[in-house]
This record gives C-alpha cells, structure tokens and sequence, in this order.
C-alpha cells in the first residue's frame, strides 16, 4: 500500500513538473512572439509611411500633364529606395490629383504618415520647383524647399528632393541610410520622350503601349545607355505578352532583351528583374530563376509593387497559395486604390478554387469599375466553375465590349457555350477566332479551350501541342485552371504538363 502510494505521489510530481515546463516554455514562446509583434521603440521608429502626390504645373499647360506625372514619378522611385520607408505605389497616390487635397484624407485612404506634394514652372531649360512635406495625421505641413535647376539633368534633381525628403524624415528615422543609387544624367529631350513613353505606358492599352514602346526608342536614339527606356521597353512587351496580344516569342523574348540590357546599363534597376521574372516564369518555364529574379526586384526595391504582384502570380501558378495570398497583400497595401492588384487577388482566389469568395471580391470590383476587362474576365470565369453560365457570359460579354474581338475573352465564351450545351454558339466563336488568325495573333491556347467546351478532345490536344510550340504563357495554369478538368484523367493531359514542367 505504501508502495502504491509512493508511486502515486511520483506521477504526481511528475506531471505537475510538466504541466510547469509547460508553462515556462509557453511563456517564453509567448513572450518572443510578442515581442517579435510587437516592435522595440527603435522599430516603431522606422515605420514610417509616404505618398507622392502629382506636382501641379504653374503654367496650367494641359499638354504637359506626362511631365507632372514624371516629375512625381521619379521622386517616387528615389524614396523607395530609401531603406525602411514605405512608398505609397504611383497609382493610388496619382488618384489626388489638383489643388484642393485633403492631406487627412490621403493619409487616411493610402495608409501613410507623410505626403509630399508640390509645384513646378517650365521655364526654357530651366525648371523652378517648389516641394513641401505634410504630416498625414495633422494636416500641416513640416518642411518645404524651392528649387531652380537646369532640366538636362532630371533624375539628379528628383534625387535631390528624394534625398532631403529623406534627411528630414531621418529626424524620425535616425536608423535610416539614406543611401541612393547614383543615376546615370539624362539630357532634357530624351528624358521627356522618355516620360511620354511612361505616360501611353500607364494606360496599358494595346495601342498606347506600342506608343510607348516607339517613345522609348526615341529616348534610346538620343541616350544610347538610358537604361530606364530599355526598362520601359520590357515592361511593354510583357504587358503585350501577357494579354496575348503579340506572339509570345515575340513579345516575351523582346522583353526579356530589353530587360537584360538595362541591367547591363544599371545594375541597380529592380524593375528589369521583375520582366525578367516574368519571362522566365511565362515563357521559359524555368521556375527556379524566375523566382529568384522577382526576388531580386523586391529586394532592390521593397516598394516596388509590380514585383510583389508578379510573385503572387508565380506561386499561384505553383500552388503555394497561402504564400500567394501574403505576397499580393503586400502589392496591395503597397498601391490600395489599384483596380488591376484587387483584381489578380481575386484571380488567385479562382485558381486555388475559392469561387465564392473570388465572386465577391471581384463583383465588388466591377460595380465600381465596370470598365476594368480582367476584372469582368475573372468573374465570369469564378461564374463559370459555379455553373452558373449567365452570369458567366454577361461578365465575358461585357470584357469583350471593353476589348473588342480580344481572343481571350472570345476563348472564354466559347469554352462556357460548349459546356452550357449551347454546341451552335460554341462554333460560332471558334469561327471568328479561325478568321482573326489572318489579322492578328490569336493563342492557340484559348482554341484548344473551345474545343474542350464542345466535347472534342483530341481537337483540345492537337491545340495545346500548337499552344506548347507558340510557348503560349497560358500552359503554365494548365494544373490550376478547372476548365480542364476534363482532359485530366487522359495520359495525353499527363504529358503536357510534364512538358511545360510544372512542379508536383
């Protein structure tokens, strides 16, 4: 009996031995968590947030708005640079535009401390500059400083302001470097074809980015080791790449010379990494590299948020959608007013099969911006794997008023007609898409996809052989998108993605 009591009272003392250790240790694991949540004072220090605003022209000249939006836009780009700042992204700052800003409100509605707005006055070859920097919260401003240079050197002068933004800041900032890359000078002509090349850039239309694309080849004439139009170069044919707008063996493989070449020039440059990223991901299928250049261009550049949204398209693409939902948040804390970053979160939420939760978001994303097209594409294809097919072809429908005759959306109708078992109407789309072969590039990819909507499967495979041999960007979804889902069960669909390479 003692015994037994003896033994009882061990397990006693050994249990409540571990429930302590327990304790202890999740009170140190707690402990570190918080404080790893919660930043020193010296942490907290460098959170600091800004936003560039358009500068305003004193000459009220309509004309020259491409330059304002340049000017900006450089400055920008200097601050994020700046180690431990936060830069609001270009799209969401150009929204306040004009003279009557609410500086609460843009703090507010960019998520930032500080706002750097300003104004300027062309004068011959000079440029007269006035730039002042507003505490968001309070609404009054802190600093200002007048500047009165030559133009023929741009970059350096939108360094300068960077750069005393950025002293002014360190007052908050003491930990900051402030360290700038040096920028190779640029006279006054090539860097204004260079701002219009970025301004036909931003619309991001077909024909606007042609423009651009000529724009920055005029800059290049005149500046042979302008290394931000080769940069600019890339980013238009990836953009044309991706909307399958040029061959991919055109588009792609220009962009990614284009991008290698202005590293070549600028090795500080993080954007021609993202285009390269891309290349690597959509057309070489090399996954490795490509993330390890979108790597690299968030690294050059924390702030940049084209490559954040990139990434989050290549680990969709890999299934590694936890990590994609992270990455695109960033993007869109970085630019929160961005209508194409909502959207490819949503496009993410449809790959890893998340309908309902993708309808919601990009309905609400149409109601607001009926006219954004991938926005009306992602929902209709978030409808269709609901099964729901009026609502699908009303959101393709209204994608193919914004972009007439786009072969991706005329792919898609015809894909959810065949499916419907409308067989007649399916045939009709593959037609037009015959037709257009003879006018411009239509991806092999999407007339595989009308076939497998009607049934007629080795139709589907004889088509995504095609779409491998154009290397159609496309097939890097073959695993994600649910529109194949009949062809998974063939030993040919095996194939193919064995041949594009795509990860297990």
């Amino acid at each position: 009996m003692q015994k037994s009591n003896q033994s009882a009272n061990k397990k006693y003392v050994i249990a409540v031995a571990m429930v302590l250790i327990v304790l202890v240790a999740g009170y140190f694991i707690w402990n570190k968590a918080k404080r790893e949540a919660s930043p020193s004072a010296g942490d907290k220090a460098t959170t600091q947030s800004i936003a560039v605003l358009p500068f305003i022209n004193k000459g009220n000249e309509p004309s020259q708005e491409y330059f304002s939006d340049g000017l900006s836009d450089g400055i920008l780009n200097s601050l994020a640079n700046v180690k431990g700042l936060k830069v609001s992204a270009r799209f969401s700052s150009f929204q306040f535009r004009g003279i009557n800003i609410n500086i609460k409100e843009v703090g507010q509605k960019l998520g930032v401390s500080n706002v750097l707005e300003g104004s300027y006055l062309l004068q011959g070859d000079r440029i007269q500059i006035t730039a002042q920097l507003f505490n968001a919260e309070q609404g009054s401003y802190f600093w200002s400083a007048d500047y009165n240079e030559n133009i023929d050197d741009m970059f350096s002068l939108q360094d300068k302001i960077a750069h005393a933004v950025s002293k002014k800041l360190a007052i908050i900032l003491p930990e900051n470097d402030m360290q700038l890359p040096p920028r190779i000078p640029v006279a006054g002509p090539a860097y204004d074809l260079y701002l219009q090349g970025r301004a036909h850039w931003n619309l991001r239309t077909p024909p606007d980015l042609k423009k651009a694309i000529n724009f920055f080849k005029q800059a290049i004439a005149l500046e042979p080791s302008f290394a931000r139009a080769y940069s600019g170069i890339a980013d238009c044919y990836t953009a044309l790449g991706y909307g399958s707008h040029l061959a991919p063996k055109e588009s792609f493989s220009k962009a990614m010379e284009a991008a290698t070449k202005a590293l070549q020039l600028d090795t500080t440059l993080a954007e021609p990494h993202a285009s390269l990223g891309f290349y690597k991901f959509y057309y070489e299928w090399d996954w490795a590299a490509a993330e390890q250049e979108f790597r690299m261009a968030i690294a050059l550049n924390p702030n940049d948020e084209i490559a954040y949204d990139y990434y989050g398209y290549y680990l969709t693409a890999m299934k590694r959608y936890e990590e994609a939902v992270v990455i695109l948040a960033k993007a869109a804390a970085l630019d929160p007013l961005s209508v194409p970053i909502k959207t490819d979160i949503g496009f993410s939420m449809y790959y890893s099969r998340n309908y309902d939760t993708a309808i919601a978001r990009l309905q609400s994303l149409v109601q607001k911006n009926p006219r954004f097209m991938l926005a009306n594409l992602w929902l209709g294809r978030a409808y269709q794997a609901k099964k729901d097919f009026p609502s699908a072809l009303g959101a393709y429908q209204k994608a193919l008023e914004i972009a007439v005759n786009w072969p991706v959306a005329l792919a898609a109708i015809g894909n959810a007609y065949g499916v419907s078992g409308d067989k007649a109407a399916a045939q009709k789309v593959l037609d037009t898409l015959y037709s257009l072969k003879s006018s411009r590039f239509v991806t092999s990819y999407g007339v595989a996809l009308v076939y497998v909507g009607l049934g007629e499967k080795d139709k589907a495979f004889e088509w995504l052989t095609k779409a491998i041999e154009e290397r159609s960007h496309w097939l890097v979804w073959l695993r994600t998108d649910p529109r194949w889902d009949p062809l998974r069960s063939d030993i040919r669909f095996a194939k193919l993605v064995n041949t594009v390479g795509l990860p297990d």
